[in-house]
């Protein structure tokens, strides 16, 4: 970089090229959110960093600033931290055109759960239905090994009262295919549902597609408007 980049000097560039080196492709972008924030050309590197200073600088951040990038990472946030999302992350200065940018390459654990909870619920479903399949495997092999089931599985007729019986009020009784269908009725209500872990599934894809896009444009808003306010009224 040659001497008219002004403020905006090689060091500043340093740290694009070491994280590219480190950078896998596709993979890392589903926890990983890159972007940059136009910077004014009137202020140094440092007049910027010090105006994103009192965005940073919260309970349980550690910041450093060495080779013209600011890294910080964060250590159980508060849900008051406008960065919670993003535990820890790498900030630096370019030059661009007759101004310069801010560059930031930020790390999220949670997309990064939001994005593997699927897969999870997914596979409890799956074992929901393997179980289901098993017991049904298990218990199709327990009825052929009895010879009286075929018996009791064959439709019975219905008895009937005798006339004086039926003049005196005696109930009725019972339709043994009724009996049948209420003990298939038992058996279905304790098989195991997949249905919870499709719902669960589902609800963490959407979240995960919905925080992809919102974060990211929540974190440049507030980078731009840490860039834009004077360092005495960001300090406060």
């Amino acid at each position: 970089m040659n001497e008219s980049a002004g403020p905006w000097g090689a060091a500043a560039s340093a740290p694009a090229r070491a994280l590219r080196g480190f950078a896998i492709p596709y993979i890392d972008m589903i926890w990983r959110v890159r972007g940059e924030v136009p910077v004014d050309a009137s202020l140094s590197p440092e007049e910027a960093f010090a105006r994103l200073d009192p965005l940073l600088r919260t309970p349980g951040t550690t910041l450093r600033v060495e080779g013209g990038a600011l890294t910080y990472a964060k250590h159980n946030p508060a849900a008051q931290d406008k960065l919670a999302t993003f535990t820890r992350g790498r900030l630096w200065i370019e030059p661009a055109g007759a101004g310069a940018v801010l560059r930031f390459d930020l790390f999220s654990h949670a997309l990064l759960l939001c994005f593997l909870a699927p897969l999870l619920f997914l596979g409890f479903a799956q074992l929901a239905v393997s179980l289901n399949a098993y017991e049904a495997a298990a218990a199709k092999a327990e009825a052929s090994q009895k010879d009286k089931k075929k018996d009791e599985d064959k439709p019975k007729p219905v008895k009937k009262l005798n006339p004086i019986d039926e003049f005196l009020g005696a109930p009725a009784p019972e339709d043994p295919s009724k009996k049948k269908k209420d003990k298939k009725d038992d058996e279905d209500e304790g098989r195991h549902s997949p249905e919870p872990g499709y719902f669960l599934a589902g609800l963490f894809a959407a979240l995960y597609l919905l925080g992809r896009w919102l974060e990211p444009w929540l974190a440049r808003r507030r980078f731009r408007a840490a860039l834009a306010e004077p360092v005495d009224s960001a300090a406060s």
